[in-house]
Protein backbone atom coordinates (compact mmCIF):
# COMPACT_ATOMS: atom_id res chain seq x y z
CA UNK A 1 0.00 0.00 0.00
CA UNK A 2 0.99 3.63 -0.49
CA UNK A 3 2.43 5.51 2.40
CA UNK A 4 -0.72 7.79 1.90
CA UNK A 5 -3.25 4.90 2.17
CA UNK A 6 -1.78 3.47 4.91
CA UNK A 7 -1.42 6.61 7.12
CA UNK A 8 -4.93 6.94 6.52
CA UNK A 9 -6.04 3.42 7.52
CA UNK A 10 -4.28 4.35 10.64
CA UNK A 11 -5.82 7.25 11.34
CA UNK A 12 -9.40 5.50 10.85
CA UNK A 13 -8.28 2.70 13.22
CA UNK A 14 -7.72 5.22 15.92
CA UNK A 15 -10.59 7.08 15.29
CA UNK A 16 -12.80 4.15 15.82
CA UNK A 17 -10.94 3.29 18.90
CA UNK A 18 -11.51 6.78 20.09
CA UNK A 19 -15.48 6.21 19.32
CA UNK A 20 -15.60 2.76 20.86
CA UNK A 21 -13.81 3.68 23.82
CA UNK A 22 -16.11 6.70 24.30
CA UNK A 23 -19.28 4.54 23.36
CA UNK A 24 -18.33 2.64 26.52
CA UNK A 25 -17.73 4.71 29.20
CA UNK A 26 -20.38 6.53 27.95
CA UNK A 27 -23.29 3.51 28.64
CA UNK A 28 -20.74 2.57 31.77
CA UNK A 29 -21.55 5.88 33.46
CA UNK A 30 -25.00 5.88 32.76
CA UNK A 31 -26.07 2.28 34.04
CA UNK A 32 -25.84 3.17 37.71
CA UNK A 33 -27.92 6.58 37.54
CA UNK A 34 -27.04 9.05 39.55
CA UNK A 35 -24.39 8.49 42.55
CA UNK A 36 -24.64 11.67 43.82
CA UNK A 37 -27.65 13.66 45.69
CA UNK A 38 -27.05 17.01 43.61
CA UNK A 39 -31.13 17.66 44.05
CA UNK A 40 -30.14 18.59 48.06
CA UNK A 41 -31.02 15.01 49.54
CA UNK A 42 -29.08 14.91 53.12
CA UNK A 43 -27.55 11.95 53.87
CA UNK A 44 -29.71 9.06 55.97
CA UNK A 45 -28.80 8.25 59.17
CA UNK A 46 -27.95 4.91 58.55
CA UNK A 47 -25.20 5.80 55.83
CA UNK A 48 -22.29 5.34 58.19
CA UNK A 49 -22.36 1.94 58.49
CA UNK A 50 -23.06 1.49 55.01
CA UNK A 51 -19.95 3.47 53.93
CA UNK A 52 -17.86 1.61 56.87
CA UNK A 53 -18.65 -1.75 55.66
CA UNK A 54 -17.28 -0.63 51.64
CA UNK A 55 -14.05 1.22 53.23
CA UNK A 56 -13.23 -1.63 55.41
CA UNK A 57 -14.00 -4.39 52.83
CA UNK A 58 -11.46 -2.09 50.36
CA UNK A 59 -8.59 -1.80 52.54
CA UNK A 60 -8.34 -5.34 54.30
CA UNK A 61 -9.61 -7.56 50.78
CA UNK A 62 -9.35 -5.34 47.35
CA UNK A 63 -6.54 -3.71 48.55
CA UNK A 64 -4.75 -4.64 45.31
CA UNK A 65 -2.12 -6.23 47.08
CA UNK A 66 -3.36 -9.74 47.26
CA UNK A 67 -4.03 -11.87 50.15
CA UNK A 68 -3.07 -10.91 53.31
CA UNK A 69 -3.13 -8.29 55.31
CA UNK A 70 -3.51 -4.61 54.25
CA UNK A 71 0.36 -3.16 53.02
CA UNK A 72 -0.34 0.57 54.18
CA UNK A 73 1.07 2.32 57.32
CA UNK A 74 -1.33 4.69 57.60
CA UNK A 75 -5.09 5.37 55.99
CA UNK A 76 -5.36 9.21 54.31
CA UNK A 77 -9.11 9.38 54.75
CA UNK A 78 -11.39 11.87 52.56
CA UNK A 79 -13.08 13.95 54.61
CA UNK A 80 -15.39 14.62 51.68
CA UNK A 81 -17.33 12.29 49.24
CA UNK A 82 -15.05 11.80 46.23
CA UNK A 83 -16.40 12.10 42.83
CA UNK A 84 -13.78 9.91 41.23
CA UNK A 85 -14.50 7.37 43.64
CA UNK A 86 -16.31 4.32 41.61
CA UNK A 87 -16.10 4.53 38.02
CA UNK A 88 -15.64 8.96 38.34
CA UNK A 89 -19.13 9.36 37.18
CA UNK A 90 -19.90 11.59 40.28
CA UNK A 91 -20.61 15.32 39.76
CA UNK A 92 -20.19 16.70 43.34
CA UNK A 93 -18.50 16.37 46.51
CA UNK A 94 -20.05 17.13 50.08
CA UNK A 95 -18.37 16.79 53.71
CA UNK A 96 -18.91 13.63 55.61
CA UNK A 97 -21.22 13.75 58.25
CA UNK A 98 -20.08 13.07 61.84
CA UNK A 99 -21.99 9.75 61.94
CA UNK A 100 -20.18 8.78 58.78
CA UNK A 101 -16.75 9.69 59.57
CA UNK A 102 -17.08 7.77 63.37
CA UNK A 103 -18.27 4.74 61.32
CA UNK A 104 -15.20 4.97 58.77
CA UNK A 105 -12.57 5.54 62.08
CA UNK A 106 -13.75 2.54 63.84
CA UNK A 107 -13.77 0.20 60.76
CA UNK A 108 -10.09 1.74 59.84
CA UNK A 109 -9.10 1.46 63.47
CA UNK A 110 -7.85 -2.31 63.48
CA UNK A 111 -5.91 -2.03 60.46
CA UNK A 112 -3.70 1.35 61.26
CA UNK A 113 -3.58 5.01 62.10
CA UNK A 114 -5.48 7.61 59.99
CA UNK A 115 -5.99 11.00 59.78
CA UNK A 116 -8.86 12.93 57.90
CA UNK A 117 -7.39 15.19 54.57
CA UNK A 118 -9.11 17.56 52.28
CA UNK A 119 -7.85 17.72 48.68
CA UNK A 120 -5.90 14.58 47.97
CA UNK A 121 -3.96 16.35 45.71
CA UNK A 122 -2.38 18.30 48.21
CA UNK A 123 -1.34 14.87 49.59
CA UNK A 124 0.49 13.41 46.73
CA UNK A 125 4.00 13.98 45.16
CA UNK A 126 5.20 15.42 42.31
CA UNK A 127 5.56 10.92 40.99
CA UNK A 128 2.18 11.02 42.31
CA UNK A 129 2.55 9.00 45.69
CA UNK A 130 0.76 10.11 49.07
CA UNK A 131 3.32 12.51 50.88
CA UNK A 132 3.12 9.86 54.12
CA UNK A 133 5.47 7.01 53.29
CA UNK A 134 3.29 3.93 53.36
CA UNK A 135 -0.16 5.14 53.36
CA UNK A 136 -2.91 4.92 51.21
CA UNK A 137 -5.42 7.68 50.09
CA UNK A 138 -9.24 5.96 50.39
CA UNK A 139 -12.18 8.00 49.61
CA UNK A 140 -15.86 7.16 49.10
CA UNK A 141 -18.37 8.40 47.04
CA UNK A 142 -22.24 9.12 47.47
CA UNK A 143 -23.88 5.97 48.70
CA UNK A 144 -27.12 4.77 46.66
CA UNK A 145 -29.28 3.36 49.22
CA UNK A 146 -32.71 1.33 48.48
CA UNK A 147 -33.55 -0.81 51.59
CA UNK A 148 -31.44 -3.43 53.04
CA UNK A 149 -29.03 -2.69 50.28
CA UNK A 150 -26.84 0.17 49.02
CA UNK A 151 -24.13 0.59 46.08
CA UNK A 152 -21.11 2.63 47.27
CA UNK A 153 -18.54 3.81 45.08
CA UNK A 154 -14.85 3.71 46.64
CA UNK A 155 -10.95 4.90 45.58
CA UNK A 156 -7.55 3.52 47.17
CA UNK A 157 -4.47 5.71 45.94
CA UNK A 158 -0.86 4.58 46.70
CA UNK A 159 1.19 5.88 44.15
CA UNK A 160 1.04 6.18 39.80
CA UNK A 161 0.91 2.70 39.75
CA UNK A 162 -1.48 1.87 42.50
CA UNK A 163 -4.58 2.76 42.53
CA UNK A 164 -8.01 1.34 42.68
CA UNK A 165 -11.83 2.52 42.10
CA UNK A 166 -14.82 0.15 42.36
CA UNK A 167 -18.42 0.27 43.75
CA UNK A 168 -19.37 -2.24 46.42
CA UNK A 169 -23.08 -3.96 46.76
CA UNK A 170 -23.31 -3.58 50.19
CA UNK A 171 -26.62 -5.29 52.49
CA UNK A 172 -27.81 -5.26 55.59
CA UNK A 173 -27.97 -9.07 56.96
CA UNK A 174 -29.19 -9.99 60.27
CA UNK A 175 -28.98 -6.05 61.17
CA UNK A 176 -25.51 -5.59 59.80
CA UNK A 177 -24.29 -3.64 56.63
CA UNK A 178 -21.67 -5.66 55.00
CA UNK A 179 -20.14 -5.81 51.25
CA UNK A 180 -21.57 -8.18 49.43
CA UNK A 181 -20.08 -8.06 46.11
CA UNK A 182 -18.69 -5.60 43.47
CA UNK A 183 -21.04 -3.97 40.95
CA UNK A 184 -19.74 -2.77 37.67
CA UNK A 185 -16.24 -2.11 36.10
CA UNK A 186 -12.98 -1.94 37.87
CA UNK A 187 -10.38 0.45 37.31
CA UNK A 188 -6.92 -0.50 38.91
CA UNK A 189 -3.70 1.06 38.24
Amino acid sequence: MAPNVRMGMKDLIKTRQILVFSFVMMIASSCGGGSNPVDGDTPLADDGPILAAAVKQLISVDHTFGSGPPPFTEYLLQANTDPTAGIGGGITSRPLTAIEREAIEAAVAEFGPMQWIGDPDEWRTDDLSPTVEGSAIVGVGEPRVEGSEALVPVSLWCGGVCGTWLTYRVEKIDGTWSATGIEGPIAIS
